[in-house]
């Protein structure tokens, strides 16, 4: 892993404007992601991981609206073709990519940034056959590398009259025989057995891991500098998660790629990730190394999830479980206070405001966005157990409930 970003984001923030109301998925998240690291981003299903991934890249649909933020991109060739166009978009050899026109931004998805999406069966067309998809995604990218600056560089033109005739005349078709041939090399870089065959074959004649591993071929196609990784292992069993795990690792350490790995799998994040953002409500509520997140966590999230997982070693002392329910974000219900307060164990009265990110003891990238970063826990400033209403479950002897967080077997 190197020290120098190749992504910097700032204060990203994603709305999402419904009849209930406006529901704050993402709140002000600030991360950096390094040279051939992998970033871990972790939490309950709710937590905005997922849609923190699709506005690194542009990605969020309506009703959804990224309202502010900068994902400052680090790309030299880049920097200096926007100098004079979008001088506001440059700092020295990063760009801020929402600064750009969508053209420009979505020119970035697949030489740039590219993603593992959380269910292949659903992204993959039924229609076609795996090869024939991966052969369009390297096609894009050949045609878009050989004139970057075409505001048509993705299509070259293509549309409804070529496609009609391609499909008459092979020799006038979209995708190229050395895309094809291309497409046939990437299942076989991701461990597709008989490759040359099961391109030919279509999305429902693969196996999910086997499906899973095309997603990632797809994703290579582009060869891109930073790949996100949405929930690669969700509905594999244990062994094909191992080796989709295993696969990425191997392709992270060949290409020297950037990873943004996002999961509920604690198990997946310490076997992965060389740093880790834990999030909850739409926010990074705490941050740091690895041993930082694992072995001195400060937020009591943090320390939540960890005491969910069973101890394979001792199992005999009883889990300790996050009470309640991640919050649904509606923004009239979201109380300008910390928003885990009310399932907080150690919840007191400094948790009514809104606690900025402190910096924690371990190292320097150790950072809690709680009081307890900076003070000790006392007891007799303690919210009581029902202050944010009856029924509010707080502590250890609140109840059985299980948060959705999960270790490997």
């Amino acid at each position: 892993m190197s020290d120098r970003d190749l992504l910097r984001v700032r204060d990203l923030s994603t709305r999402f404007f419904t009849e209930k109301g406006q529901v704050n998925a993402v709140e002000s998240v600030d991360f950096d992601v390094r040279d051939g690291e992998v970033f871990g981003v972790v939490g309950e299903s709710g937590s905005g991981k997922s849609v923190t991934a699709l506005s690194l890249i542009d990605l969020v649909e309506s009703p959804g609206r990224i309202t502010s933020g900068e994902v400052w991109y680090r790309n030299e060739a880049l920097a200096d073709e926007m100098a004079d166009e979008r001088p506001d978009a440059v700092d020295g050899d990063f760009v801020d990519v929402r600064r750009l026109d969508e053209r420009q931004r979505r020119a970035l998805r697949g030489p740039s940034f590219s993603m593992i999406f959380q269910d292949p069966m659903s992204s993959l067309n039924p229609s076609l056959t795996v090869g024939e998809q991966i052969a369009e995604a390297v096609e894009v990218q050949r045609r878009a590398s050989a004139n970057p600056r075409s505001t048509r560089s993705r299509t070259q033109g293509y549309g409804l009259a070529k496609l009609i005739t391609g499909s008459v005349f092979s020799s006038q078709r979209y995708v190229t025989e050395e895309s094809r041939a291309r497409a046939v090399e990437l299942l076989e870089q991701v461990g597709i057995p008989d490759p040359t065959e099961r391109a030919n074959e279509y999305p429902n004649q693969f196996s999910g891991g086997m499906l899973q591993r095309a997603m990632v071929a797809q994703a290579l196609a582009g060869e891109p500098d930073l790949l996100i990784a949405d929930e690669p292992t969700t509905a594999l069993d244990v062994t094909i998660q191992a080796q989709i795990l295993d696969l990425l690792s191997d392709l992270q350490a060949e290409t020297g790629m950037s990873i943004v790995l996002i999961t509920h799998n604690l198990g997946v994040i310490a076997r992965m990730c060389d740093r880790v953002g834990v999030m909850y409500a739409g926010e990074i509520v705490e941050h740091g190394m690895l041993a930082d997140v694992f072995d001195a966590p400060v937020h009591p999230y943090t320390r939540g999830l960890l005491g969910s997982i069973p101890d394979l070693v001792n199992p005999d002392p009883r889990l300790q479980p996050i009470e309640g329910n991640v919050p649904d974000l509606l923004d009239h219900e979201m109380a300008d206070r910390c928003y885990f307060a009310d399932r907080c164990p150690k919840a007191m009265e400094d948790c009514l405001e809104h606690p900025p990110m402190f910096d924690a003891a371990g190292s320097d990238e150790h950072g809690a966005r709680c009081v307890l970063a900076e003070t000790e826990y006392d007891e007799s400033r303690a919210l009581p157990d029902d202050y944010f209403g009856e029924g509010t479950e707080r502590g250890p002897d609140a109840g059985t409930k299980r948060t959705e967080v999960e270790t490997d077997d």
